[in-house]
């Protein structure tokens, strides 16, 4: 039996010792795999020649099925060259392509979210995993039909006429990206707007103590001890009633409309990603205080904790 294939890939991508490494089972079982090199740095390219012989006839394996494995193996070893050594281009390309008027440095952030939207899309590592395996199988099942009816390959134009599902995935990862990173800009623009208005405002209370309730409800008292969210609560009563705001935007709107110069949060511990404690953090900054527990906050952490 003899098998030959031709692979034609961006330079210093697939060295040799790893595509010997990948067929070392089929070494085994007695059949010899030549592995040769042709380098052509002008080109940025590198081709390898793949040649499969030998002939255990009457063993376990038939010549037919250790073709079959070889080429199985050839495929899956494309599949992750892929997206090992092929995704970061293509993501670079279509960034390129499709984010012209930003800076460097903004595309380098887009890299970064649309490389994590194809690794990490979910907060489950589980399902992560299983979408991770999914991408390559697919890549895996075109990559072994294009070999069972060819005799060579060139990887660049194998995804750019062969899987266009995969630069699909790729294409929207990017514009996830681009829509995140705008998302991020604006709301950074926004607490910068926050911060100079809450810095240039004449507070109205000097300070503000607030404890997060468990249902993202809140009590807010002054530095006397007087609750105080009543007076300003009415204003976004009815809004409230409609569902057309919800208590962490009336927390901000009370924030902003007081501001106050120093603010403790109590009972923040346990829900430290509120949006609304995040929000508060990075608007009021230094006027923030951590409260980790005192006589005044812990009857409202009870009441919080059976509300």
């Amino acid at each position: 039996m003899n098998y030959e294939f031709e692979i034609t890939t961006i330079s210093d991508s697939l060295p040799i010792m790893e595509v010997q490494e990948r067929f070392q089972w089929i070494r085994q079982q007695g059949y010899h795999i030549s592995i040769h090199e042709d380098k052509r740095p002008d080109l940025g390219i590198d081709m390898l020649f793949l040649a499969l012989a030998g002939s255990k006839p009457g063993l376990v394996f038939r010549d037919e099925d250790i073709n079959h494995i070889f080429k199985h193996q050839l495929a899956e070893l494309l599949a992750e060259h892929i997206l090992n050594h092929w995704e970061a281009r293509l993501i670079q390309k279509e960034i390129q392509r499709s984010c012209r008027n930003i800076t460097a440095g903004e595309k380098s952030i887009i890299f970064n979210k649309a490389s994590q939207f194809l690794r990490r899309s979910n907060d489950n590592e589980s399902l992560n995993l299983l979408m991770n395996y999914g991408r390559k199988n697919r890549i895996c099942h075109k990559a072994f039909e294009h070999i069972n009816h060819n005799s060579r390959i060139t990887v660049e134009g194998f995804i750019n006429f062969r899987l266009p599902d995969y630069l699909t995935e790729v294409r929207f990862a990017v514009e996830m990206a681009v829509e995140e990173l705008i998302n991020e800009k604006e709301y950074n623009d926004f607490i910068t707007l926050l911060r100079y208005f809450v810095d240039t405002q004449i507070p109205k209370i000097y300070e503000v103590n607030i404890m997060m309730g468990n249902e993202g409800d809140f009590y807010l008292w002054d530095g006397n001890g007087i609750e105080i969210e009543e007076k300003y609560m009415s204003y976004y009563l009815d809004d409230l009633l409609l569902n057309e705001i919800n208590f962490d935007d009336i927390l901000i709107s009370i924030l902003i409309t007081i501001a106050p110069r120093r603010i403790i949060l109590h009972n923040v511990l346990e829900i430290m990603t509120s949006t609304a404690v995040e929000t508060i953090k990075k608007v009021f900054k230094e006027k923030i205080t951590i409260c980790n527990g005192c006589e005044r906050c812990r009857p409202y952490a009870k009441d919080t904790r059976h509300h």
